[in-house]
Formats: structure tokens, sequence, C-alpha cells
């Protein structure tokens, strides 16, 4: 049986998304770097002594292939407004942004200007959730070629996180291929990216490949990165590998309940069920599952065990317990799929009167006439015939079950022990042609009598 795994992975939805324009929003002034604070106190520009030669701008990318364009400066009227468009940009104040912004990138002093102010609302449209329009201004800021490399590299790296957000995963892998040939360098971030796009290309090996490569890089991986990992072994039912990097990462984090849940889901479809029961037991006593699948798969995994022990009795009613702590916490919901375990567990423990019960709170919503069937079955076990029959006959007509020549044989039973022989014999001459239950109905017919 194949159990609900769809914890693995569920908070990868947003992973790496966190844009950002040139760290310090940095602009220049004259040739000059002017931060932030010298803009605010009007100092920008001013050397402390005319005679010192000012000293030369380090980048991060030393060893870039990219040639990196000459600067010719920006005003300081230019700069302070470019400043605090960005700062505003960074800090989510579109207004702001806009207003300083807008100006600078339609009629700018200089290329490297309009470039920055273009990243700036390349941000502002991103976070309003224009994706595709912040692609297209990040994309023309870079193309201009005017942006110093820290500024470029940065925006590439940020132009794939971009196409990730739109699921456009081929053109962010494009982006930061382009980052990796051009900038001389290598970043833990970089491939982490990659190995994320790749995932959502199911591009498995290449995902756990770039996400290892990340890890080399860094002596502080993101857990996100271990999320990818697993579930790129999960895809590929490497679910040895997966297990392993999901219990070191429990073991650093014992309290995390993502990462529990990822190991639990990998134990189940590794069928390793006594593992997973141990975990689920360990959330359910912390109040860590949240969802319906987490207590559905719980006792199914109960009833597992139990059908293939000596004593199914003890293993099935912990499933019913759980379910039932499910319901009363209002996790999981009253309807078909519940109530048809609920009987399946109460059966597996041989308590046929609860079975029939929950079984019958199946019936309506059930789509065929199997439910209907096995609560006939216990019901004419537990000498209730004449509401037997009535199940019998529910299930016959719904159909859609595979052992329709039983239905029709304990159907003749319940007949017979309701003293209707004809009704009996129509029933057995049905489950006479089913080769399931042939043998059966013509030995009982032969004793009526009827040949």
């Amino acid at each position: 049986m194949k159990l609900d795994s769809r914890w693995l992975l569920g908070a990868m939805g947003s992973a790496f998304i966190m844009l950002s324009v040139s760290g310090a929003a940095v602009a220049q002034v004259g040739g000059t770097q002017c931060n932030d604070i010298q803009m605010l106190q009007h100092k920008c520009g001013q050397q402390k002594n005319t005679s010192e030669k000012p000293a030369e701008q380090k980048t991060k990318y030393p060893n870039a292939t990219r040639k990196q364009p000459k600067n010719p400066g920006v005003s300081a009227r230019e700069a302070k407004g470019l400043n605090e468009g960005l700062q505003a940009a960074n800090s989510g104040d579109s207004a702001t942004a806009l207003k300083d912004l807008q100006p600078i990138a339609d009629s700018g002093s200089n290329a490297y200007a309009k470039a920055m102010a273009t990243l700036g609302l390349a941000q502002v449209k991103y976070k309003s959730g224009d994706t595709k329009g912040a692609i297209a201004l990040q994309k023309q800021a870079l193309d201009s070629n005017a942006l110093d490399n820290d500024s470029y590299f940065q925006g590439l790296e940020t132009l794939a996180q971009m196409y990730i957000a739109d699921e456009d995963y081929s053109d962010a892998l494009t982006t930061l291929d382009a980052w990796n040939k051009q900038s001389g360098a290598q970043s833990a971030d970089i491939y982490a990216l990659q190995g994320n796009a790749y995932y959502r290309l199911q591009k498995y090996p290449e995902a756990v490949a770039a996400i290892q490569k990340a890890k080399s890089l860094t002596s502080q991986p993101q857990p996100s990165w271990d999320q990818i990992e697993m579930a790129s072994y999960f895809a590929m039912d490497k679910y040895d590998d997966a297990a392993k990097l999901a219990e070191a990462a429990l073991a650093k984090d014992p309290n995390n309940s993502t990462l529990l849940q990822n190991v639990i889901a990998i134990y189940i479809n590794a069928h390793q069920d006594s593992k997973a029961l141990a975990l689920l037991e360990r959330a359910r006593a912390n109040g860590q599952i949240k969802d319906a699948a987490g207590y559905m798969n719980m006792a199914k995994m109960y009833d597992n065990l139990g059908q293939n022990s000596s004593d199914p009795k003890v293993n099935a009613m912990k499933a019913v317990a759980v379910i039932k702590e499910g319901m009363s916490k209002g996790i999981v919901q009253p309807g078909y799929d519940t109530y048809k375990l609920l009987g399946d567990s109460y059966a597996i423990a041989g308590d046929y009167k609860n079975a029939v019960v929950e079984y019958g709170k199946a019936s309506p919503d059930a789509k065929t006439g199997e439910v209907d069937f096995e609560r006939g079955q216990m019901l004419e076990q537990l000498g209730r015939d004449k509401e037997a029959r009535a199940a019998l006959k529910q299930a016959i007509a719904k159909g859609g079950f595979k052992r329709m020549g039983a239905a029709y044989l304990t159907l003749g039973n319940a007949e017979l022990a309701l003293k209707n022989k004809a009704a009996a014999i129509a029933a057995y001459k049905q489950a006479e042609q089913d080769p399931e239950t042939r043998a059966d109905a013509r030995r009982t017919l032969k004793q009526l009598g009827h040949k």
C-alpha cells in the first residue's frame, strides 16, 4: 500500500527567493565610492587630504572574465536620490522607490545610474507580484553593460531567483551558468540555486551534485539545501540515502517538525513501518501532526502491522485510537475515507459490531458496493440476517467491486436464514456464475434439492 508522503519538501515553495539590490545600495560620485550615511551628511565627494590618492575600490570578483565598464560617476544630487530610492526598494517602500528611481531610470545622467535605478524598479515589480515585469527590468539593467562587476553578478543571481519564482527553471540555469563562467568565483548560494532548478526539472542526480557542491563551499549550509537533496534521493527511490541525510539533520534539530515529517515520509515509502511509527508517536505526543495525512498514514501503518502479526487486535485498535484522536482535534474530517479506514481497523481487530457501524457511515458516499458487501458479510456472521440482506442487495445494486459472486453467496445464506428458500436459490444461482464461488453455490443448491 503506497502511503501519502505529501509532507516531503513542504517548505520548498519559497526556497531561496530573497531578493535584494546590490548590497549596501552604494552609488558613486566623481569616481569616489559614497555610502548612504555620507549622502545624508552631505559629505559625499569631500576628501580629507587632496594630496592622497583615492584607494582603489576592491571587488568581490577579482578573477572575473567580464570586463568591468568605466564608471563616469554620478552627481551628488542624483546619487542621493539613487541611494534613497534603492533603500526604499529594499525596505518595501514602493512609493518612495518609484518617486526617486523612475526619473533616473528614464533620463539619468549616465548609464550606470540608469542601470542601478532599473535594478531597484525591478525589485519593486517583484515585490508587487509582477515577476515577469521584474525579470524584464532586471534583464534590461544587466544587458546595458553599465554595471560594475559587484552589482552585475549580484544582479545575475537575483535574476536567477526571479526565474525560479516564475517557474522558468531552464532560464534560471542558463543565468547561473553565465554567473559561473564570467565571475571567476565559486558561490555556495549559486550552486544551491542550481540544485533547486535541477530538482524542479526532475534532474535529480544533477540536483544532488549541485547541492553537495554548495555544501562543500560553506561551513553553514542552509536547511533548505538538505530538503532538496533529500527530495532528490526520495524521487530516485534512494530511501537509504535520504534517510541518512534526514536523520543527521534531525539529530541536530530534534524539534523541527518539517524534518521529522520528512524522515517519517521516507520510512513510509521505504516500507519501514516500525521506524516510521516510532517517530509518528513522538510527533503525535508533541502535537506535531497537524494534517489529516499524518493521522491517516499512522492508522494505515498500524493496520498493516496488525494484519502481519499473530495478534492483530492490539495494533488495529491503536489505528482506531489514532483516527479518533485526529477527528476529536478537527484535523481528520468525517467522510468516506475516514469511516472506511475506521471500519477496516475494527474489522482487523475482529470487532465486527463496530466495523459495520463505520462501514454504514461510509456507505452513502461510496462509489462502489464494496463497503456494503463488507458490511453485509459481517452482519450475516453476527446473525443479523435481515440487515445483512439489505446491505448485500445495496452492494450488488451499486456494483463496481470484484467479489460479486461472494456477495450473492452471502445473500443466499441470509435469505436461507430468513426462510426465503426461493430467494436463496436465486442468489445461489447467481453465485454459481462466478468461478470463485461456483463450487460452494453448487453444493448448497444440491443440498436444497435444486440441480
